[in-house]
């Protein structure tokens, strides 16, 4: 009787700092892992295995192997490779199932005999709205569209996402799963004050803030956030966590001209391990992006006990629930009257907190690890604790 069953995921991004799907990677490869230790056994397939803290931590379990391109036109070749080479590869790892962790499964799976699954995290590029971006959007539908078509199973990190993929592109409801991506457990783990003021110190954060995480994007609406500043308290600060873009220039000028550059802070590169004490150290946080596949800041805000903003629309009410404030993300008046709300109102915080804790727990890494394999199952391949 075979005692092991072997699951293959692209993890490219697992050995990345990558927002939208390192984490995710990460999280999911670990708590698979833990989760059927005795039978599960997990190859993760990366165009290069690059040192990173995270991730080394989770290629110390038993049942973890990392796998790179075999030979040197491979590894100098990683497109061709992911795309066609790889599925050689998995045949020769006795791989029965694929799981492409960020919306990419390479050809050739299905003549080799081995079940797909395909996470799909955000399709924020069909509700774009700049014609320069017409041709773009093109090719994303029609890369979208076939791959939704080879795999044997979907899996949605939301609702949201779900209704876009049937909705966009008559894709069988039932074909689709929705996972939450989930929370590190580090999130929900009560950071010391001595921590707390160890990590401010490094980033240079101040005392009171309010705090959005992710990409500087156009569609987050960071904007809206910087216009309030002057309306509020001047010991109340602004720390943007996330990557630059081209967009951020226009933030840091916006900054200057309303003359709050000093209560602005834009950092960047920070460790995962020190996200947690950056949420518990502020007062809330404001999310007002008009669409997010999984509000994956919210969700570690509330698991955080963070109270939380967020605009209406999108995944944030399915997120977040009973656990934040709604606004309008371009209403002024009522962004302004819910963060003094959030400030002035303890009772109503709490609360907040509380319902927040409650719900964050449905992105436990357990759960996520029973839901991906439940996933499996409908596939036939059943992978044992």
């Amino acid at each position: 009787m075979k005692r092991s069953t072997t699951i293959g995921f692209d993890a490219r991004y697992a050995v990345t700092n990558s927002e939208e799907y390192g984490a995710y990677s990460r999280l999911v490869v670990e708590a698979l892992a833990k989760a059927t230790a005795r039978y599960g056994y997990y190859r993760a397939y990366v165009a290069a295995n690059k040192p990173h803290a995270e991730y080394a931590k989770i290629e110390e379990l038993h049942n973890v192997e990392t796998m790179e391109p075999d030979g040197a036109v491979w590894r100098a070749c990683t497109l061709p490779w992911r795309m066609w080479a790889i599925s050689n590869d998995l045949r020769n790892g006795d791989v029965e199932l694929y799981h492409g962790l960020a919306e990419h499964i390479p050809f050739g799976l299905a003549s080799r005999n081995i079940r797909s699954v395909v996470t799909i995290h955000d399709l924020a590029f069909l509700h774009e709205k700049n014609i320069a971006d017409t041709v773009e959007v093109l090719i994303k539908r029609l890369y979208m569209s076939q791959l939704l078509r080879r795999v044997d199973r979907i899996v949605a990190v939301s609702e949201c996402v779900k209704r876009d993929i049937v909705g966009q592109f008559a894709i069988d409801p039932d074909k689709v799963d929705v996972v939450y991506c989930g929370v590190a457990k580090c999130f929900a783990e009560h950071v010391e004050d001595s921590v707390r003021s160890e990590v401010r110190e490094r980033y240079s954060l101040p005392e009171r803030y309010m705090l959005s995480v992710g990409k500087h994007l156009s569609r987050r609406k960071i904007e809206h956030v910087i216009q309030i500043l002057p309306l509020l308290d001047h010991e109340l600060h602004y720390v943007i966590v996330g990557e630059a873009t081209t967009f951020t220039q226009r933030l840091v000028r916006m900054t200057e001209e309303l003359g709050v550059s000093d209560r602005v802070h834009f950092v960047r590169d920070v460790q995962g391990c020190d996200l947690p004490a950056i949420y518990q150290s502020s007062s809330m946080l404001i999310n007002l992006s008009t669409y997010e596949g999984y509000a994956s800041s919210v969700a570690e805000a509330m698991t955080s006990g963070v109270p939380v903003i967020a605009a209406r629309g999108s995944s944030m009410e399915e997120i977040a629930e009973s656990a934040a404030i709604y606004v309008d993300d371009d209403n002024r008046d009522e962004l302004i009257g819910a963060v003094r709300s959030l400030l002035d109102d303890e009772e109503m915080r709490s609360d907040m907190i509380k319902v927040g804790r409650r719900l964050a727990s449905r992105f436990r890494e357990e759960v996520v690890a029973y839901n991906l394999l439940s996933c499996y199952r409908r596939v036939g391949v059943d992978v044992r604790g």
